[in-house]
């Protein structure tokens, strides 16, 4: 079984330099808020999967200080990431010290489909009208579901995951509907940046690959770990969980529950 790790992809020759500009989109001083974003995103796009007759449920979950990895733990899960982090031009706002424990912040629906769709959908189908919601959340920034209405579409709205981590990094693992298999994959978004004296696009994903392309992980070995060292609820339910790992430390409990309150009164 291959080990899993954090991967991203060598910039051709003459290949056309644009950094990713989606964070700026999330910047406090756009949104007054991380917390409201996250809020509001990882809300709204949870009430889109909602199953028929189901109630959804969102779990959100800051870690006690007991429960925080220790360097050793969340070194495994930085593998092949560090050197990108600390690449010159990474674009990292600020250094994080590896050598205390990871903080980490867990957000969860429940009563939801999952990421459903075809792990290996690289977006050159011609079968346009299934929709995948995988592909669209994994491999797709800044383009939304063609005919779709709903609150959110996994176009740039996911993206206030990573922007809300200081290493600019989450991870995803999804149960779909009629399924029991976890299915883990991470996503980096960096700067254009150079490591060991090669150019490397800005986007890295953590999971297991055939050549450049990322798959998501479903080793139950490796993903039980994951689950137990990231306090992860979900078990064989449907759904999705997303885990930032070093969260913006203005994203609190009390900031949370605000948000909460002043972005779904109503519902509530």
């Amino acid at each position: 079984m291959q080990q899993p790790l954090w991967k991203f992809r060598p910039m051709s020759r003459g290949e056309i330099n644009v950094d990713p500009i989606e964070g700026e989109f999330f910047s406090t001083e756009v949104l007054g808020s991380l917390s409201d974003a996250v809020i509001r995103e990882a809300v709204q796009n949870s009430l889109d999967a909602g199953l028929p007759g189901e109630t959804v449920r969102i779990v959100i979950t800051f870690p006690s200080p007991d429960q925080r990895l220790g360097a050793d733990a969340a070194a495994h899960y930085l593998h092949g990431l560090r050197e990108h982090l600390d690449a010159k031009g990474s674009g990292l706002a600020e250094g994080i010290d590896y050598g205390r424990p990871m903080d980490f912040l867990v957000i969860e629906d429940f009563g939801t489909r999952g990421l459903a769709g075809d792990v290996r959908d690289d977006g050159n189908q011609d079968d346009a009208e299934t929709k995948n919601d995988f592909y669209y959340f994994w491999r797709n920034i800044g383009r939304a579901v063609e005919g779709t209405t709903t609150r959110g579409r996994w176009g740039l709205g996911k993206t206030v995951f990573q922007a809300a981590s200081r290493i600019n990094s989450f991870f995803g693992l999804t149960v779909r509907r009629g399924e029991t298999r976890r299915l883990l994959m991470g996503q980096a978004v960096l700067k254009i940046h150079r490591s060991n004296g090669r150019r490397y696009a800005p986007y890295g994903y953590y999971g297991r690959f055939e050549d450049d392309f990322a798959l998501p992980v479903e080793d139950p070995g490796h993903v039980e770990r994951f689950c137990r060292d990231f306090s992860v609820r979900r078990t064989a339910e449907p759904g999705l969980s997303v885990i930032i790992p070093y969260p913006d430390e203005d994203i609190e409990i009390e900031s949370v529950i605000r948000s909460v309150i002043n972005q779904y009164f109503f519902p509530i």
